[in-house]
């Protein structure tokens, strides 16, 4: 009797989640491990969730905090799917908010208030730069916080491949919400990482979920060929369906997509030097199957999820496994069989030598480049604190004759040392916010000004325009006026002037904060321990991935899941190094 009556109450438990899984999401059950990881979060346990690239990490906290009362604070540092993931939840008719490094003081004090004083608020979303800030935490300690999600967890570690230092403010605000539990999700992590995230995080106890890396359908091959554009023409041509070629130039996808389209292929490009509008609509018509194959740098890839692609193939050696694997991770997403391959030359391993082992920056490099960055950007010395500015690298590498790999590698090591905040992710949309009143607004609306007729699409295009800055797409107010898109650009930067709205314009440009004033060369002063640390995990992941690469005795799938941990698996029978055995 009692065993029953535990049953039942345990289902009870248990069923609850359902009904908002079904409710929400429109899904009658969930994906392996995702129950698990809910259970974990409602039974008040801090949790690390490794769920690989599609496999519903969202729906692990957003379940969990529908289910309890307060606020779910997620810390993401992707701006744009931030703003992917609100717009979703609020077209489920769940209230989400979102402040990112983007907004201003003003803007954020609001946003805040709403998430204080409205109870429906369920999620507010902050990028770790905006965690940090002081009005961040005042406002924090303010709030019913139900739950702390971090995504992309692996940021918070040093040994990971993406470090980010402002995720290590994170564990500051656990002293502000000491009882909430804490949910850290990512796509892959080595287990020194998964250690190393608990740890910063301050987990009561350790409590790993990790869905095994196996993937049971994706077949691995290293072709080496120098006739490159002829082996993707049949790889295209056998596996019929979508495909994608990563490469590492810009110019590069631009010239395959030209020669490949010569022989038959319908294949396009992309690459984030391109306007956003072009982006979406190229990714758009690649979703859709209006074209079958993507030739894209590595721009490309963040919230996708395509059922049906057959083939990924890099044209270059990618940067470390994880990010190799995440990429080849978009095959095969429906279940059936998709292919990984990697067509190279000996010359692209010298190349890789040449670019990733060999060359991380020395001190003298990074103090270079970033006495060069602040040059760039005509600032000063002593000037600069706090402000963000647009950064062309590639320009900026041309002026100055740098090397771009360098210079990513040392303004990350000068963000690590706090001079600096360099934030790679970029504004994908436009956005706009009233400045002036409703009578203001209303008076001009009505006025014989020549654009009257720009806030009148406004006001017909966004609706919450006067509470909350709104993602805006220039190309569709341009539709709604009948202007071109140049003509709307400029109104919208005449309507910001003048104070009647907030208008930033979308960029697909890197961001540098300066969090101190720009410092003369002389003066900047590193930690040695800190860039020993840097230097041997960036080298260490280059060579894990040459020798991934390189080697012939192991079978691919195995390589790929001992690198993450799993020591006892079994070779995949479909590799190249399993079909030469047979």
């Amino acid at each position: 009797m009692r065993e029953a009556a535990i049953s039942s109450i345990l289902f009870s438990a248990l069923s609850k989640p359902h009904e908002i899984l079904e409710k929400y999401y429109g899904f009658k059950e969930f994906r392996p491990l995702q129950l698990e990881i809910i259970q974990s979060i409602l039974d008040g346990k801090d949790t690390l969730a490794i769920l690989p690239t599609g496999g519903g990490k969202s729906i692990c906290f957003q379940v969990p905090a529908l289910i309890n009362e307060g606020i779910c604070i997620v810390v993401s540092p992707l701006i744009a799917l931030m703003k992917d993931q609100v717009d979703a939840l609020n077209k489920r008719n769940i209230k989400a908010l979102c402040a990112t490094s983007e907004f201003d003081y003003s803007q954020i004090d609001a946003i805040f208030d709403r998430a204080i004083y409205d109870k429906d608020v369920k999620f507010l979303y902050l990028s770790p730069e905006r965690l940090k800030t002081d009005l961040a935490k005042a406002r924090i300690a303010q709030m019913n916080v139900s739950m702390l999600a971090v995504d992309e967890a692996h940021c918070i570690s040093e040994w990971g491949y993406d470090f980010r230092p402002p995720y290590l403010e994170i564990a500051e605000i656990r002293s502000l919400i000491s009882n909430t539990p804490v949910i850290a999700l990512t796509a892959s992590a080595t287990p020194l990482v998964k250690k190393d995230i608990q740890a910063k995080l301050l987990f009561k106890k350790e409590n790993l979920f990790q869905k095994s890396f196996k993937r049971d359908n994706l077949v691995y091959f290293i072709d080496w060929d120098e006739d490159k554009l002829g082996k993707i023409e049949r790889i295209a041509k056998k596996q019929k369906g979508s495909g994608i070629v990563y490469m590492r130039s810009r110019k590069g996808t631009e010239r395959i997509s030209r020669e490949l389209r010569k022989r038959g292929l319908s294949i396009d490009y992309y690459h984030a030097g391109l306007d956003n509008e072009i982006r979406a609509e190229k990714q758009q018509k690649w979703m859709t199957g209006e074209c079958e194959i993507i030739a894209a740098t590595n721009a490309f890839g963040m919230g996708i999820d395509k059922p049906n692609v057959r083939f990924v193939v890099h044209f270059d050696i990618p940067d470390t496994l994880e990010n190799y694997y995440q990429e080849c991770g978009r095959g095969g997403r429906d279940g059936n069989k998709a292919f990984a391959v990697s067509v190279l030359t000996k010359k692209d391993v010298s190349n890789y030598i040449d670019k990733s082992i060999q060359s991380f920056p020395s001190i003298q490099e990074i103090k270079r480049v970033y006495e060069a960055t602040s040059s760039f950007l005509r600032l000063a010395t002593g000037s600069g604190k706090d402000e963000t500015f647009a950064l062309d690298v590639e320009m900026m590498c041309q002026q100055y004759n740098l090397d771009i790999r360098q210079v990513l590698l040392s303004l990350k090591f000068v963000e690590r040392e706090g001079y600096i905040q360099f934030n790679e992710s970029s504004d994908y949309y436009s956005s706009v916010i009233f400045k002036a009143g409703y009578e203001q607004i209303y008076n001009f609306r009505n006025s014989d000004h020549k654009l009257a007729y720009l806030i009148d699409a406004l006001l017909r295009s966004y609706s919450r325009l006067f509470d909350e800055k709104s993602s805006i797409s220039e190309w569709t107010l341009a539709k709604r006026t009948k202007w071109s898109k140049d003509r709307v650009i400029k109104g919208l930067e005449w309507l910001h002037d003048s104070e009647y709205i907030t208008y930033n314009k979308a960029t697909n440009l890197p961001k540098v904060t300066y969090t101190c004033e720009r410092i003369d060369k002389k003066n900047l002063s590193f930690s040695d321990e800190h860039y020993k640390i840097r230097k041997e995990v960036t080298q260490n992941k280059s060579e894990a991935m040459l020798h991934f690469i390189q080697s012939e005795a192991k079978c691919r799938s195995r390589m790929l899941l001992e690198y993450f941990g799993e020591m006892n698996a079994e070779n995949c029978g479909m590799c190249d190094f399993c079909l030469k055995q047979l």
